[in-house]
């Protein structure tokens, strides 16, 4: 059984091994990567946020005698599964992220996307990265996209029916205006 589990994470790490940039040996200037990945990729994490999908990512990295300057632009798409359908489809993702790592004498995430890495540090792994932007693509609410309204359709015409009372139902200004103000509404209008 541990020679599977062995076996298992060697696999892994030779899928993630691709994503890595090895910058001892980099000069100062700027470089260009480009990354493609797939299931494997995704499976490599073990987690079920995101399990199946494409990917395209255009790296260019930007080294100077203290900081890597990474930026990074995703492009593909996820198989979701329809939270109302159950059915597979495919999310587009267009993502576009900056990373910048500094100097120092040890490893620190130093949030909003700053990192310390120590100076000898030989590789750039940039798997867990492209992992994390990918993932946070991810709808909460994950609906095939039939069922989906674009943002300008109008509902004007759609009937809506709900079972609330008519003390539940939101009344219009003039149905809900005390008497006495709609009283001095009516004398301010005239005027």
């Amino acid at each position: 059984m541990t020679n599977f589990a062995i076996l298992f994470t060697r696999e892994t790490m030779k899928v993630l091994d691709a994503y890595q940039i090895p910058i001892i040996s980099l000069e100062d200037k700027s470089y260009r990567y480009s990354f493609e990945g797939g299931n494997d990729f995704f499976e490599a994490f073990e987690q079920e946020w995101v399990q199946k999908g494409k990917f395209q990512a255009e790296i260019e990295l930007n080294k100077s005698a203290t900081m890597i300057q990474v930026l990074m632009k995703i492009k593909g798409h996820l198989n979701l599964i329809c939270d109302r359908s159950n059915e597979e489809f495919e999310f587009p993702i267009d993502i576009q992220e900056k990373l910048i790592y500094k100097y120092g004498d040890h490893f620190e995430d130093l949030g909003d996307n700053l990192f310390l890495i120590d100076r000898k540090e030989p590789k750039l792994d940039l798997s867990q990265d492209l992992y994390d932007f990918i993932a946070l693509q991810v709808p909460m609410k994950k609906l095939h996209p039939r069922f989906v309204k674009p943002e300008d359709e109008s509902t004007e015409n759609e009937f809506l029916y709900t079972t609330a009372k008519d003390a539940d139902i939101p009344k219009t200004e003039e149905e809900s205006m005390d008497p006495r103000w709609a009283a001095l509404k009516k004398l301010t209008d005239n005027n």
